[in-house]
């Protein structure tokens, strides 16, 4: 295809475009405050199952403490029952005497060891309970970053979307410059050489890939009047 010298330079000018464009869209699909905004919910949705998951720990703790407080108290009225007996004088015979006696102290070691447990299990509910804190705090503060991120996602995306916007509608008021074979070249060319179908060439060096040109091959490019692609990334170069 032969394309004039002026037709190049609007070509380049569309390539700019469509490069601001491709830019935009890339930045579009790439948004940092997206993969903040992934990494936190992730995150968040590890800690609301801990979160559960502590909390049914803590109730199950707490069932237990629960049951091991009203056998205690069953025992201590049993005590205290048995004690009332002991000391009303109703009990004559020393045989009966002695088996209350050993009833009694048996029913004071039984105390004694589940008060022991209790202890050890208001210790571990405790320690449950203050881990169910913690993750209860850090679900609050996940929640609060993660839709502090999904403001600024949004406000980036926002801010995206109006310059693609300008660019695409710029786009729009170039191609009509062209006739669509020349489209259809461009087009075609761009697909191939990942969305960049014309580079500059300025000061022998291929804004393509960034190659410099030996000084003699530069200057036959810049008084070539027909097309020439860059030897290195094939894209068609126009001096500037």
């Amino acid at each position: 295809m032969d394309l004039s010298r002026e037709v190049l330079l609007d070509l380049l000018e569309l390539q700019k475009i469509d490069s601001t464009i491709d830019r935009l869209e890339a930045r579009r699909r790439n948004l940092p405050e997206q993969a903040e905004l992934e990494a936190l919910d992730r995150r968040l949705g590890e800690v609301e199952r801990s979160v559960g998951d502590q909390q049914a720990e803590v109730d199950d703790t707490v069932g237990r403490q629960k049951k091991l407080e009203g056998d205690i108290d069953l025992i201590s009225q049993k005590i205290a029952a048995e004690e009332a007996r002991l000391y009303s004088g109703s009990i004559n015979s020393p045989k009966e005497l002695s088996a209350l006696q050993a009833e009694l102290e048996s029913l004071r070691r039984r105390k004694s060891s589940l008060e022991d447990s209790d202890l050890e299990i208001m210790e571990e509910r405790e320690g449950k309970e203050k881990e169910l804190q913690r993750l209860t705090e850090e679900q609050t503060s996940l929640r609060a970053s993660t839709a502090e991120w999904a403001e600024k996602r949004d406000r980036a995306a926002t801010d995206i979307d109006l310059q693609l916007t300008e660019a695409r509608a710029s786009r729009e008021q170039w191609v009509p410059k062209f006739d669509g074979d020349t489209i259809q070249f461009y087009d075609g060319l761009r697909a191939q050489r990942g969305g960049i179908a014309i580079a500059a060439l300025e000061a022998g060096t291929c804004q393509g890939c960034h190659m410099k040109l030996p000084a003699q091959e530069y200057e036959k490019v810049r008084q070539s009047s027909g097309l020439v692609y860059c030897d290195e990334c094939r894209r068609i170069l126009v001096p500037v």
